[in-house]
């Protein structure tokens, strides 16, 4: 099985620290270490560097090799142009059916926090076999502590099947994040899990997949991989790639699926998203602690609790009466929100993107 790991977005909710130059998961904001150093590490545990390969843009391709130096560089599979996830993942099937056929490929984001990491591997070594096995796509799901308004859940369907200790279960369907009271029902009724976007596909059945729903791209996709390895490599792969729909592979191919093809295995290994500052904030505190504090900076509180303080060591940073407050210092930008507003500052990105681009770069 070949771990792929996802590293390609902009991270606009964790703006200001994450910028189109330098997105979140490669910034070194949790405990002096990146999203992605830590995501590399996990697989670690239970996988071979060579068996490890990072989806990225060529802007970032140096973020990879200066933390990871241990993944091969052949194994980093730089997209030329940004085309949202169903390029992103056609030219990773494409790279990994070329090198090793039919080979079993495990998705995987750099941008979150697991707290068990022994039993995370177990389940990503579950799912791979699953898929080997039987050619089904298998997910792993994380089941819900609490009511997520910032995740995607699935309901469940029949339980179908078992690899070694865990069930294997039918998707019934997706909702992308409920309001609260939806949430809430969902989390009482046992019969949902959050949606991690992890999961094991093959890649010879992948690109079938492409074939059969999507047969403009896999007409490219195919160019794509009769190029790959040779000199016109990258002259074929920048001509054939810009032709691909920019769309999310949800809505792109996923969703055409047939319903009973894709399965999953629920799973307890304390995942969390660091989608907002938010998140962020929930996923760091630490247990009997009321403030996150993250960076080589100086704080004073008076009458001050659960506050988000990130920054450097260019100033002392002193709150008085706040609570519920993130603070984002940087060279450039001050942020100052309320925790529960972090979703907002995607609109702030976008704002900014128009108005200043020099404080999104």
């Amino acid at each position: 099985m070949k771990i792929v790991i996802f590293c390609g977005g902009y991270g606009t909710r964790m703006w200001p620290v994450s910028r189109k130059t330098r997105p979140k998961q490669f910034s070194k904001i949790v405990r002096g270490r990146s999203f992605y150093e830590r995501t590399v590490a996990r697989f670690k545990n239970g996988f071979n560097p060579e068996d490890i390969y990072v989806s990225t843009e060529e802007a970032y391709v140096h973020f990879v090799r200066e933390q990871t130096p241990e993944i091969p560089k052949e194994n980093i599979i730089v997209e030329p142009e940004r085309r949202d996830l169903l390029g992103a993942i056609g030219l990773v099937s494409v790279v990994i059916e070329k090198k090793s056929p039919g080979e079993v490929m495990f998705f995987s984001w750099s941008d979150h926090f697991i707290t068990d990491n022994n039993e995370f591997i177990k389940a990503v070594k579950a799912a791979g076999e699953y898929t080997l096995k039987t050619g089904k796509p298998t997910s792993i799901n994380e089941k819900p502590t609490f009511p997520s308004v910032h995740n995607g859940w699935l309901q469940l369907g029949k339980k179908i099947d078992k690899q070694g200790k865990y069930p294997i279960y039918e998707i019934k369907r997706h909702v992308e994040k409920p309001d609260e009271p939806t949430a809430k029902k969902y989390l009482n009724s046992g019969d949902y899990l959050i949606h991690t976007g992890y999961g094991a596909w093959r890649s010879d059945l992948m690109l079938s997949y492409y074939k059969e729903y999507r047969p403009k791209e896999y007409s490219g996709l195919m160019k794509i991989m009769t190029a790959w390895g040779t000199k016109s490599q990258d002259a074929v792969l920048r001509r054939e790639y810009k032709k691909l729909e920019k769309i999310s592979v949800e809505f792109g191919l996923y969703e055409k699926l047939p319903q009973d093809l894709r399965v999953t295995i629920p799973v307890e290994t304390g995942w969390e998203d660091a989608g907002t500052w938010q998140l962020f904030y929930d996923a760091m505190v630490e247990k009997g602690e009321v403030d996150v504090v993250e960076g080589d900076i100086k704080t004073k509180f008076i009458d001050s609790h659960k506050n988000l303080i990130l920054g450097g060591n260019r100033k002392l940073i002193a709150l008085i009466g706040l609570k519920n407050i993130a603070v984002i210092d940087t060279d450039d930008v001050l942020l100052i929100c309320d925790i529960d507003e972090t979703q907002k500052v995607k609109e702030m990105f976008k704002i900014l993107e128009g108005e200043n681009p020099e404080f999104v770069k």
